[in-house]
């Protein structure tokens, strides 16, 4: 009988011993996923916004159902980018607007922005422009729409516009036989070019205020009050094109002369 205790006893503390070298091993991994749980779930709940939410993407969702909130959340994404897209549109709009109003005669005034464009077998950067918005006069032509145009076509007044300044020039003087025969196309013979620019002096982009051959071309001093206009509301476009963004949508084929 004594016998048969002395091994029960001797067995239970093998058992006892055994446990507890497993515990010991096992304890730390445990530990260590339990954590990793507890953070990936944190994390979802962060994502998601709610507990209820984060819990089930945690654990719940499949991954058909990851992809499909992943696309109405693009899709929800996208739809904000085109309402704030659409808003600045319209302000660039009236602000061209206002721009043919000061400007005595004017046909027309056109948006340049500047973007990247391609990159020379040299690695150096090409930089192009795409007229993006248009205002004219009653009755007059909007003119050709120009796309991903090199910005060397601005040689005569680049230098210009970097400085700030806006500059008159008669299309025919112009040396860009492209950029000539688009300013011919609709009718235009005399511009006037104003940087669009940021109060950092960041040119984004360029104003074209045109005047017809049968416009009447504004005196001496309305034309420098125009000038001061048009820098006035060009620093205005560059403040709405940093906030606007690019396009909510891939860019067109570009078009070339």
């Amino acid at each position: 009988m004594f016998k048969l205790l002395a091994l029960f006893q001797g067995l239970l503390a093998l058992f006892v011993e055994l446990g507890r070298t497993s515990a010991r091993r096992i304890l730390p991994p445990l530990l260590l996923a339990a954590c990793v749980t507890c953070a990936y779930a944190l994390f979802q709940v962060n994502q998601e916004g709610s507990v209820l939410g984060g819990l089930k993407a945690a654990f719940l969702d499949n991954n058909t159902d990851r992809v499909e909130r992943h696309r109405i959340e693009v899709q929800a994404l996208m739809q904000a980018e085109l309402r704030q897209f659409a808003a600045a549109n319209k302000l660039i709009d009236q602000l061209l607007e206002t721009m043919l109003e000061r400007a005595p005669g004017a046909s027309r005034v056109r948006l340049a922005v500047i973007h990247n464009g391609v990159t020379g077998l040299t690695g150096t950067g090409l930089l192009r422009y795409d007229i993006t918005n248009t205002a004219t006069a009653a009755g007059r032509l909007p003119g050709q729409a120009a796309v991903n145009q090199p910005l060397s076509e601005w040689s005569d007044f680049l230098p210009v516009l970097l400085s700030g300044q806006c500059s008159f020039h008669r299309v025919a003087d112009l040396r860009a036989l492209a950029l000539r025969a688009r300013f011919e196309s609709y009718g235009s013979t005399s511009v006037l070019v104003c940087p669009a620019a940021d109060v950092q002096g960041k040119t984004v982009g360029a104003v074209f205020v045109s005047w017809d051959a049968t416009d009447s071309l504004p005196a001496a001093a309305e034309l420098r009050t125009a000038m001061m206009s048009e820098l006035h509301l060009g620093a205005q476009i560059a403040a709405v094109l940093d906030l606007q963004g690019p396009p909510p949508w891939p860019p067109s084929v570009p078009a070339s002369d």
